[in-house]
């Protein structure tokens, strides 16, 4: 799963600017990590960061359906910015990623076996050299 790393703002040199009053120039981050867990930090603003009506401060793991608001008045649609694999799975999408996951599996395997002939033939090559030298 990929991770994502987003610093809001009204600031020109973010990843997603918001021209709005209220918005202070470095907002607020927004990161998802490899198991999709979802985090805002509000970047110490002047105008506060809000989720479900309750002032963020510091860090917040995030779930679907939690309302963000910046400033006073902004609401923020934080989940689009979210990659779909992060969002919950439903019967049918985890039917459809079985067999990639499956189509991986084996790919490591066959990686695997052809990292164990690699070694295999180095140390072989190895105890060769060793015959040879002595």
């Amino acid at each position: 799963m990929n991770k994502i790393h987003l610093r809001i703002g009204s600031a020109l040199d973010n990843q997603l600017v918001i021209e709005e009053s209220g918005i202070d120039p470095y907002h607020l981050e927004l990161f998802s990590d490899s198991d999709g867990n979802v985090f805002i930090t509000d970047l110490n603003t002047k105008n506060g960061t809000y989720v479900n009506g309750k002032e963020l401060e510091g860090f917040k793991l995030l779930n679907l359906g939690d309302k963000v608001v910046l400033g006073q008045h902004h609401l923020f649609r934080w989940e689009p910015y979210i990659l779909k694999t992060t969002q919950p799975e439903t019967k049918s999408s985890k039917q459809n990623q079985e067999p990639v996951q499956i189509a991986d599996l084996n790919k490591n395997k066959k990686l695997n076996k052809e990292l164990v002939a690699i070694y295999s033939l180095i140390v072989i090559v190895l105890v060769l050299m060793g015959y040879v030298l002595d």
